[in-house]
């Protein structure tokens, strides 16, 4: 199945021009198989996402994206959302009580050299970007995630790499998302689940245990990894779930 997990709409983000509505149908002729809608430190609604799931005949879900210190989570399992949330710890201990899942999103926009904000090209360069991801691998936040958006819809190639390198070294499980706020967007990357996912509990569920992948469905615009543009076998996914777990006992010994 392919699941966009995260969309934003004009109703719960200041930045966003569409609609749930017009999200969903646009989503729905893109061939997707549900969306996850995740406004910004701001509550969807699980009750409005299952009416329009039954409106629609379409997968929806309500997630969160969150702003903590050191970056952009997604959140999925909290009803609502709380200030106190800014703080990794205090987000982190609410995950666990509700037995909810996250992934960590764009590194690259706090912890890669970016020269349009630099006002120099001086730092674009693969010695500073591997320096870079060095001091990403020290911070908090993806230290205690399992999983990273390393396909983003808004994003290039070279922040996208950003992300892939970071979490293949952290041993962090993939995952993509448009981040939709304007109708170019929806579609353009997507969440494989191997596994039918029918309700909320089972997405979940499946992100935690990382059983996923992440799908550019642009064929290639936003990525130059080509395994990125086709959906593995499930062979192929158990060995590279095989090895990540692999990474992260590694890393953990260090």
């Amino acid at each position: 199945m392919l699941i966009d997990l995260h969309n934003h709409t004009q109703e719960g983000s200041w930045d966003s021009k569409l609609s749930a509505d017009q999200t969903i149908e646009i989503a729905k002729e893109k061939n997707l198989d549900g969306i996850v809608f995740t406004e910004h430190d701001n509550t969807f609604g699980y009750e409005k996402a299952q009416q329009l799931s039954k409106r629609h005949d379409f997968l929806v879900f309500a997630g969160i994206e969150i702003n903590v210190e050191d970056g952009h989570v997604l959140v999925f399992g909290i009803e609502t959302f709380k200030d106190e949330f800014h703080n990794y710890l205090q987000l982190l201990n609410a995950l666990t009580i509700k037995n909810a899942a996250w992934i960590a999103q764009h590194p690259y926009r706090r912890w890669k050299p970016q020269p349009v904000v630099l006002q120099t090209s001086d730092w674009d360069n693969e010695s500073e970007i591997t320096k870079a991801r060095h001091r990403a691998k020290n911070v908090k936040l993806f230290n205690v995630s399992y999983s990273m958006d390393v396909l983003n819809g808004r994003a290039n190639k070279e922040d996208n790499m950003f992300s892939l390198q970071l979490a293949q070294e952290m041993g962090m499980y993939l995952t993509a998302s448009a981040d939709t706020h304007e109708e170019k967007d929806i579609g353009k990357v997507a969440t494989y689940f191997p596994k039918k996912i029918t309700n909320y509990d089972e997405l979940i569920e499946e992100i935690k245990l990382g059983h996923t992948w992440p799908v550019d469905l642009t064929n290639g615009s936003l990525t130059n990894n080509k395994d990125f543009c086709i959906i593995p076998s499930d062979n192929e996914l158990e060995r590279y779930w095989n090895n990540i777990k692999s990474i992260k006992s590694k890393n953990s010994l260090e």
